[in-house]
């Protein structure tokens, strides 16, 4: 959005910024009234005031590197969060949360994604607090509400954590996602292919 790129050129230059229709959204978008997020962050009432204690900034496009205001890959704008959250409904795998915590950074997740129900299986407790590095909140079709709470009292418990705390989350956090490298799993790809090739059944009835 121009108006945007123009206040970040204010910023720089240390001049009075204008105001901008939408403060919490970087680049323009289709039906732009209608967008039920867009929306719902105005029902909110969140206005990205300077007495809000909630800021948002949504971010409606693939950051390829080149889109105008962040001008970074994903990769490298996921490296600066503190946390991540992926509150996933129904998710075969999930590798978003996978690719958080291979940076190091915690990550929420539920029990009804696959990487959720994978780091649940894990042992030595992981998956059962942030602290773990990962974690998996329980999900069905409905506790939402119970999502919600769940996952704000996380952030907040998680904002709290000092220092040296949040660097020993990041920590587990990588761990976790190192039991996921290629060499511990290409054996379910191996045996997925076997029976794939060598089973007259209809894949339906293999797995």
């Amino acid at each position: 959005r121009r108006e945007v790129r123009e206040n970040l050129e204010h910023i720089k230059n240390s001049e009075p910024l204008q105001p901008v229709y939408h403060p919490y959204n970087p680049h323009w978008m289709n039906n732009i009234e209608g967008d039920r997020i867009l929306n719902t962050i105005k029902g909110l009432q969140l206005q990205n005031a300077e007495y809000d204690k909630v800021k948002v900034i949504f971010v409606p496009c693939y950051l390829h590197g080149d889109d105008g205001i962040f001008n970074m890959n994903y990769y490298d704008l996921l490296q600066g969060f503190d946390l991540t959250a992926f509150l996933s409904y129904y998710e075969p795998w999930g590798y978003t949360p996978l690719e958080s915590i291979a940076y190091s950074i915690p990550t929420i997740t539920t029990s009804l994604s696959g990487f959720g129900a994978w780091v649940k299986s894990l042992s030595e407790g992981k998956g059962k607090d942030i602290e773990s590095g990962v974690e998996v909140i329980e999900r069905d079709d409905s506790n939402y509400s119970e999502v919600v709470a769940k996952a704000a009292d996380t952030y907040l418990y998680f904002s709290k954590l000092k220092e040296a705390e949040v660097e020993a989350v990041r920590e587990k956090a990588r761990n976790i996602s190192e039991q996921a490298l290629w060499p511990s799993f290409i054996k379910y790809y191996e045996e997925a292919f076997d029976k794939a090739v060598n089973n007259n059944k209809p894949l339906n009835q293999i797995f």
